[in-house]
């Protein structure tokens, strides 16, 4: 069976609407709701779908079960004129986030810079959907997170010792599309894994390792996830994990999995490291903003080598394919959208578009 037929077409603003409402039932507030609605949604429209509405359940039985709290209130626990440490207190995580990159822009609007450390949270999503915040604002954004999970080997190792923590830049451009950086630090989220397979499709050899520390094709046999590009994405891993735990008072993401009785439930949680800079601050946006249109501009004149037909920038073609998507409305597996309508049945959410 090809991609195309187990996947169904569905609108940005009715799916949008209908996350929504999943969330203000089990006691999101709506505008809340609505943010983190929006933010999930663009991720399909970005085809980021491991970190988009196929999440939605997870998170609403979540709050459903009490691991996450739907009206979380941050508590500032340490607060200076460029820096905030937050407790996000067991909040949604795109929730947290979103009120967290805030307070880093408004420090940076005065300060120059703005940090944000965040934790006793949850998966926060997509980086990128955090670090685009700064730049909607003229700033460059940057965003990154740990967790429970460590599902990355490090660098020469076959068994996982560190979590695939994923960073994200997001730089404002003039007329061209902004420049995104969003990565996992190993060589493919894992999310992207299971979007492997659930189209019961073969991964790159590169990718994982199976039990017996083989590398593998299969996404179903993976247990280790090989960092990317060897002991750089390593490193980057180990370094993302430390802006996260160990700054933030709490734990590498190893130390939250292995040894849970050793420390308290609020520093075994996800946490965040938010950065705003603010580009007005150091020089002129207009000018700033023209010489990326020229990077950019030149960048895509480069001769593409054998086997691509052009050259792109980083995230160029989520912004095509939003475009594409906006206008045509986005291609969902049908599996996980079933599972969100059986929760939109089971929670009393009309479902607007057509059921396969």
């Amino acid at each position: 069976m090809n991609r195309h037929e187990q996947e169904a077409i569905v609108n940005a603003a009715e799916l949008q609407i209908v996350c929504s409402q999943l969330y203000q039932r089990v006691g999101v507030a709506q505008s809340d709701a609505d943010t983190v609605a929006e933010m999930q949604v663009l991720m399909d429209l970005r085809g980021v779908h491991s970190h988009a509405t196929r999440a939605v359940p997870r998170y609403v039985r979540g709050i459903i079960n009490g691991d996450i709290n739907p009206t979380p209130e941050l508590e500032r626990l340490e607060d200076n004129p460029a820096s905030v440490l937050l407790d996000g207190d067991r909040g949604l995580g795109h929730l947290v986030g979103v009120r967290a990159m805030n307070i880093a822009i408004e420090k940076a609007r005065s300060a120059s810079i703005g940090l944000a450390i965040v934790r006793n949270s949850n998966h926060f999503g997509a980086a990128s959907s955090h670090a685009m915040r700064a730049m909607a604002r003229d700033m460059i954004g940057f965003a990154t997170t740990n967790g429970l999970g460590v599902n990355v080997a490090v660098f020469g190792a076959k068994s996982v010792s560190i979590g695939n923590n994923a960073f994200s830049y997001a730089i404002p451009a003039g007329e061209e599309p902004p420049l995104v950086l969003d990565m996992a630090c190993g060589a493919a989220a894992a999310g992207r894994i299971g979007t492997a397979r659930l189209y019961e499709e073969k991964i790159p050899l590169g990718w994982a390792l199976d039990a017996d520390g083989n590398e593998t094709e299969d996404p179903s046999k993976v247990a280790a996830i090989l960092p990317a590009a060897g002991p750089k994405g390593s490193a980057l891993a180990i370094v993302m994990d430390v802006l996260c735990g160990p700054l933030s008072g709490g734990l590498m993401g190893i130390n939250k999995h292995y040894q849970p009785g050793d420390a308290p439930p609020e520093k075994r949680t996800s946490a965040h490291f938010f950065l705003a800079i603010n580009i007005a601050n150091f020089t002129s946006i207009v000018e700033f903003k023209a010489e990326i249109d020229r990077q950019i501009q030149m960048t895509r004149q480069a001769t593409p080598r054998s086997g691509f037909t052009r050259v792109t920038l980083p995230g160029e073609i989520e912004w095509e394919l939003t475009q594409e998507r906006l206008a045509n409305g986005i291609p969902l597996h049908k599996e996980p959208l079933r599972e969100i309508e059986q929760l939109a049945d089971e929670l009393g959410v009309n479902i607007p578009w057509s059921r396969q």
